[in-house]
């Protein structure tokens, strides 16, 4: 079963893991809105998303965030 998270749940884990770096939800919206983050709308029975209720699968996010540069072992790990 694929792991999903939502865009407050991103925004929270770039932001934690690089003190130098905040990334808001907005920024993560930004994203989808352009196009480079694909995202699907929550279901009505999630509760907890955040300001904008959208959902990005494990494996797109991490090939995502690998193409913008992040390393992504940082933000996801076998503990996760």
């Amino acid at each position: 079963m694929e792991r999903y998270y939502t865009l407050s749940a991103i925004s929270r884990k770039l932001s934690a893991s690089n003190k130098t770096q905040f990334v808001t939800e907005d920024t993560v919206w930004k994203w989808v809105k352009q196009g480079i983050l694909k995202a699907e709308r929550v279901p009505d029975n999630i509760v907890d998303w955040g300001k904008y209720p959208y959902r990005v699968e494990e494996t797109h996010l991490q090939a995502v965030l690998q193409s913008m540069g992040y390393d992504i072992s940082l933000y996801f790990d076998k503990a996760d």
